[in-house]
């Protein structure tokens, strides 16, 4: 399992966090505080998100791929506040 901090910053964020979310075959969560939601859910996404960072849980060791084309998700993660681990 690998946890990593990200953001989004806008709508047009989200809906691309999705479409690239449900390509994946990993088991991705997004968790901000109590709340645990499927990362690959539309609704869900838009339920959980705030102006804050939020945790993405993704249930395989190896996603890197994965990652790389959430990159600028991670670093907008960074921008928001919070240290960024990734174990």
């Amino acid at each position: 399992m690998k946890k990593v901090r990200i953001g989004f910053w806008g709508m047009d964020s989200i809906l691309e966090f999705v479409t690239i979310a449900g390509k994946c075959k990993e088991k991705m969560e997004l968790m901000n505080g109590d709340c645990i939601v499927n990362a690959k859910s539309l609704l869900s996404v838009l339920s959980l998100v705030t102006a804050e960072a939020v945790e993405l849980i993704i249930q395989e060791e190896s996603c890197d791929s994965l990652l790389n084309r959430l990159d600028l998700y991670v670093e907008h993660g960074r921008l928001l506040g919070g240290k960024n681990i990734v174990f």
